[in-house]
């Protein structure tokens, strides 16, 4: 029997490791920011992740993918974490997410 990976457990380490990053629960989510602005969040069985506005079209074409309720129109979307995960690729996800945040908030402040 092969040992199953605890999504959370997964997705908390790999996201603590980023610079200034801290994990709260918000509207009993975990919530994944970079000092106060998030990054990623987890629900039941699925991760949602900030894009692009402009790019968000492009993972929307992709079925695995749905616009995030509620936020969506700021440029998330929302990814299953139904097995089989792909790691690779919430990984990438979230690191690209976490580089957006981060370093749009950053311009801001120049």
């Amino acid at each position: 029997m092969s040992k199953q990976v605890n999504p959370l457990a997964r997705i908390r380490n790999f996201c603590l490791q980023f610079p200034d990053s801290k994990e709260v629960i918000q509207f009993g989510h975990p919530f994944f920011k970079w000092r106060d602005k998030p990054f990623a969040v987890l629900d039941e069985n699925d991760i949602s992740i900030k894009v692009e506005k402009e790019s968000q079209p492009l993972f929307l074409e992709d079925p695995r993918f749905t616009k995030t309720p509620y936020i969506g129109n700021h440029g998330w979307i929302t990814l299953s974490l139904n097995p089989p995960i792909h790691w690779e690729e919430v990984e990438e996800l979230i690191r690209g997410s976490y580089e957006f945040v981060s370093t749009k908030k950053a311009k801001k402040r120049q």
